[in-house]
């Protein structure tokens, strides 16, 4: 659909709905916005991590995954299979995590987590609620974000 917008004497653009977009149409909007952000986030370095748990024969049973930027470290996703949990392993990836952000001088991590999952699980870690989204992402479900100050800065 090609749109005239009142307000602009020259912009006329089309808006299409992609349901399935592809990594170069995404990355498109992520380098505009980071390029956006520039003056506000000088020397960007975003650091990917990653924490597996493997077993005897090397198959990913576990791990927590997700990114470092500047003094701020976002959990993205922990998962741990049915055949380990209720180890203590949820537990010892959360600490060693939190062990290397201090080491690394982040002084913050986030996560987020369906009331379905392990609300419970972080707050006996010491995360506190910081925000939800209600009936997200069906009717009934809230997802839960978290933060937990580790010291540093």
């Amino acid at each position: 659909m090609w749109c005239e917008f009142p307000n602009s004497m020259e912009v006329s653009v089309k808006i299409d709905f992609i349901s399935s977009p592809s990594e170069k149409e995404i990355s498109a909007i992520y380098n505009g916005l980071v390029e956006f952000n520039g003056p506000n986030f000088p020397d960007l370095d975003e650091k990917n991590f990653g924490l597996f748990v493997r077993d005897k024969t090397g198959e990913t049973v576990g791990g927590l995954t997700g990114q470092m930027l500047f003094t701020s470290l976002h959990v993205k996703y922990l998962w741990l299979s049915e055949s380990i949990r209720g180890n203590g392993i949820g537990s010892e990836l959360i600490k060693r995590i939190e062990q290397e952000a201090v080491i690394c001088g982040i002084s913050n991590v986030y996560l987020d987590t369906f009331t379905f999952q392990a609300p419970k699980f972080y707050e006996q870690l010491g995360y506190i609620e910081v925000g939800r989204y209600t009936d997200f992402p069906l009717s009934g479900v809230d997802k839960v974000f978290y933060q937990k100050h580790i010291g540093g800065n």
